[in-house]
């Protein structure tokens, strides 16, 4: 028999071991970087990824409802392979910094049940993660609770920047996700508005990915991730390493889609680092229209801010937002926008037509999520009487609860820096 057939045959055995077989991690081997997004419909489908060391032939998610961890793998019902696998891009100056070459891997799970604990392993070849699990979003309530939050890098002038390993504002920020959710287990994903490392190299994805495991509970629970794409999410590394699948595909930018969280709490996220005329605009408008009708609540999230606390107010990137999004938002009455990019803390007035106006939108954000935090300028209009802008690590939490979304901005102690709510308009 052919040496490589027998070599591959021996491969397979190992990631689907017969009954009462005894599960060995491999030495060389490891698998690591556990994480999920959410796209469209989190209610049944959910996107598995990791990293492995090497290059394994068998690349699997083992799942199922109920417990399996101190079981043999095999007590898994159902397995899904992976569809998506591969060498992730390096730089040399990627390996001089000491990262190791991994590859990357990504399993769609589909036909899941709303409202339920999936609990799962992942294997690359023998090498098995430990258990985690997830939930899955209910299609049928009308109470949501998640996690906003974006710029989770290191800053030019930061002297972490050296080492992307140290970086201990992002594993505070990190670990208080974690205690947020051991406190709060209704929490069901986090939204992240984009800027995760300096850029999407594999030196910076790589510590990204070791600081985010610091969001897993004490008992294994892995938050979803809706995610955007920013300035710094150029590199290649970002599609290998954040794939969203059809989201990823649809053109040579992607990264915009409607999350439906429940039959009446959408999301919309955006993508400020494409045309946001075009293609986009068309989708865009088309999407609110038929999400508006659908949804008591809608909101929207994107890197690049309408109402800037920190950059100045007129920058052309900020100017097209509000040139060619804004009207539409307006138009179709959003509840709620969501931004990052600036480094600090900030919620305007509502604003309609560029005004204040109490029937208008309240913008939110701007990135606190581990980047070092600048000083954001408060005397603007949209910051007057009954606005907010500061110099904070936060994370916001946002409770949809029948007819009220309670929005609180919490700083990197766990206390509440800001908070107030919104009646829905339906």
């Amino acid at each position: 028999m052919d040496i490589k057939l027998v070599v591959f045959l021996l491969l397979v055995l190992a990631c689907q071991p017969k009954k009462n077989t005894v599960i060995e991690k491999t030495n060389s081997q490891k698998v690591m970087h556990p994480r999920i997004f959410w796209t469209e419909n989190p209610a049944n489908h959910a996107i598995i990824s990791w990293t492995s060391l090497e290059d394994g032939a068998i690349n699997k998610v083992y799942f199922d409802t109920i417990s399996h961890e101190n079981k043999k793998v095999d007590s898994y019902p159902f397995f899904s392979d992976a569809n998506s696998n591969g060498k992730i891009t390096t730089r040399k100056d990627d390996l001089e910094s000491g990262v190791p070459n991994a590859y990357f891997h990504h399993t769609d799970l589909t036909d899941l049940k709303e409202g339920t604990k999936y609990y799962y392993r992942f294997c690359s070849d023998s090498t098995f993660s430990p258990e985690y699990y997830f939930i899955t979003s209910s299609k049928k309530s009308n109470e949501l609770t998640f996690l906003y939050g974006g710029d989770s890098r290191s800053g030019e002038d930061d002297e972490e920047d050296k080492d992307p390993a140290i970086h201990s504002k992002r594993k505070a920020m990190n670990q208080l996700i974690a205690t947020l959710v051991e406190q709060n287990p209704e929490i069901m994903a986090l939204v992240h508005g984009a800027d995760y490392g300096m850029d999407a190299s594999w030196k910076s994805l790589y510590h990204w990915f070791n600081d985010h495991e610091l969001t897993i509970t004490k008992d294994g629970r892995v938050l979803p991730l809706i995610i955007s794409r920013g300035n710094h999410d150029h590199e290649i590394g970002f599609t290998e390493n954040f794939r969203l699948g059809t989201v990823t595909e649809r053109n040579s930018d992607g990264y915009y889609y409607k999350t439906q969280f429940t039959d009446s709490i959408a999301l919309i996220t955006l993508n400020t680092e494409t045309s946001m005329a075009g293609y986009q605009y068309k989708w865009l408008k088309k999407e609110l229209e038929k999400s508006r009708a659908a949804n008591k609540w809608l909101l929207v999230q994107y890197h690049k801010p309408a109402y800037p606390a920190v950059k100045p107010f007129d920058r052309e990137d900020f100017a097209r937002v509000r040139k060619y999004w804004v009207p539409l938002f307006e138009q179709f009455g959003i509840d709620l926008a969501l931004e990052s990019d600036g480094h600090s803390l900030k919620k305007t007035v509502p604003i309609l037509k560029n005004k204040p106006n109490p029937k208008g939108i309240i913008y939110i954000g701007e990135g606190g999520l581990g980047v070092p935090q600048r000083t954001p300028d408060s005397k603007r209009w949209y910051f007057k009487n009954g606005g907010h802008a500061s110099s904070n690590h936060h994370v916001w939490m946002l409770k949809f609860k029948n007819n009220v979304l309670k929005t609180s901005a919490i700083g990197i102690d766990n206390n509440v820096v800001l908070d107030f709510e919104i009646k829905s308009k339906k």
